[in-house]
């Protein structure tokens, strides 16, 4: 089961994506059990997206997909974006770092999912969570 969401590079459109995550799970069956840190980290993944990689330019695009296997639900998150250097990133749980109001958004996704990925000199992200053995049957 696959699905794609495109949403203009602003912030208000995270209501919809939040929206399309709970349609795509609930029509996947799929229980809520993890449904906030799937919820969090994509629309963390998303604001990055939108302020980072497009520059809040309402005239890009952000590009959502979805898709659910038996052992995983993945997710794709694509800005428009040139992109950025993982490694210039600062890491939010460095004493110096501990302050800062920003910066702490790839951390999250990295310790709420399975498996992060960039590509595209990080302008895809790719996000999997594990699903459980219970759900496993329910497909």
């Amino acid at each position: 089961m696959k699905r794609t969401l495109s949403i203009p590079s602003h912030l208000t459109y995270l209501y919809d994506v939040e929206n399309f995550i709970h349609a795509f799970l609930n029509e996947a069956r799929l229980p809520d059990l993890q449904l906030g840190a799937i919820i969090l980290t994509v629309c963390e993944s998303v604001s990055n997206a939108i302020s980072h990689g497009n520059g809040h330019d309402i005239n890009k695009h952000v590009q959502i997909r979805v898709e659910c296997s038996k052992s995983e639900l993945s997710f794709e998150i694509e800005d428009e974006g040139k992109g950025f250097d993982l490694g210039q990133v600062p890491d939010p749980t460095e004493i110096k770092n501990l302050k800062n109001e920003h910066g702490r958004g790839i951390f999250i996704i990295r310790n709420l999912a399975d498996d992060v990925q960039f590509a595209n000199n990080g302008a895809l992200v790719k996000i999997k969570f594990k699903l459980s053995r219970e759900h496993q049957f329910l497909l």
